[in-house]
This record gives structure tokens, sequence and C-alpha cells, in this order.
């Protein structure tokens, strides 16, 4: 009688790969693309409306503050907790939403102007384009769109300088949609990029 184990006696068991994470966490370049959403929208409304008042001004920098910190909001809560985009989202959801909020609140009660127009634009585009240049530079080994962020960073500073040397509320709210329908441009390009080049960073991982 044959005693022991045969190699053949148990059938082989393989252990179950883990799985992929989901959501924005495993698809960073989503976030850019539903980003570029708002600014999109907003950017084109002024270009296409003949009226280029403060009022028109507050009223999209309204939008555009809002829907931009609802979208990185949302983006923010679908990533994994170590993403490193997601601190960035978070802050920039915080300065968008009060720069929109407050741009409604002065619409509704003061009316308007351009010196708030230029206050309230120019506010934003300081803290949000530091917050990101700053990222971007802290992160450019750690995620794939530090580079991005700088040019973004870098281009809503510019903004603020800008509207610095702006004296009338058709050339302020004009380069507000300009930077808007570029910043929407760009996020888009950006998103897209890495989309189609992550298969290929798969491939040459696996």
């Amino acid at each position: 009688m044959l005693s022991g184990t045969r190699p053949y006696d148990e059938p082989m068991t393989t252990e179950p790969s883990s799985a992929a994470p989901s959501g924005t966490a495993a698809s960073p370049w989503l976030a850019p693309l539903l980003r570029a959403v708002p600014a999109i929208i907003v950017g084109l409304a002024i270009t296409f409306t003949a009226d280029h008042s403060p009022a028109l001004g507050l009223v999209m920098l309204g939008a555009f503050g809002l829907a931009t910190a609802l979208v990185l909001a949302l983006t923010s809560l679908r990533m994994r907790r170590g993403e490193p985009l997601r601190p960035l989202h978070r802050g920039l959801a915080l300065i968008a939403g009060l720069a929109g909020a407050l741009a409604l609140v002065v619409l509704a009660t003061v009316g308007g102007g351009l010196a708030l127009l230029l206050l309230l634009v120019g506010g934003y585009a300081v803290l949000a384009g530091a917050l990101e240049l700053v990222w971007g530079i802290r992160h450019r080994d750690r995620s794939p769109l530090a580079r991005d962020a700088v040019v973004i960073g870098v281009g809503t500073l510019a903004l603020a300088v800008v509207l610095a040397l702006v004296g009338d509320p058709v050339s302020a709210v004009g380069f507000f949609g300009a930077y808007a329908v570029v910043l929407g441009i760009f996020l888009l390009i950006a998103g897209l990029s890495l989309k189609w080049s992550t298969p290929v960073k798969e491939s040459a991982a696996s």
C-alpha cells in the first residue's frame, strides 16, 4: 500500500488577484475631464453674450465657482485615501465655492460693480493659481497631472495680473471668459492624453 501524498491528488489553486480600484482612483484622467465641463460652458456663454457688464461677470463667476466646486468635491469623494490629487481638489473646491457664493451674494445685495468683480475674480485667481502651482511643483514626481497643474496654476495667476491692469468691465468679463475657455480645453486635452497613455504604461509594467 502506497503512502504519502501525490502531486495530482489535490487540484492546483491560484490566489485570486487583487481587484483593481474603481472610480476616479483607477481613472485619474476622468477628474480633469469633468472639471473642464463647467469651465467650457461658462466661457462659451460669456463669449456669445454681447452684454459684458459687471452683473454678467458676477453671474458667470457664481455659476463657474459653484459648478466647479461641486465637480471637484464629487471627484475627490471617489478618490482613494492616498490619492495625491484628492487634497488639491478639496482645496480648489473650497476656493471656487467661496468665490461663486460671494459673487451671487454681492450681486443680490449690492448689485455688482467693476471693483467688486475685479476683487472677486482676482482673489479667486490668486488663491486657486497659487494652490495649484505649489501642488504641481511638490507632486511632480508623484502624479501624472503635476505638470498640467503647474501650467494651470501659472495661467490662473496670469489672469489675476491681467485683471489688475484692466479698467473697464468689457475687458474684465472678456478676459475671464477667455480664461475659462482656455482652461476647459486644456483640461480636456490633459484628461484625454492621460487616458490614452494609460494602456501603454500598463502594458510596459506587465
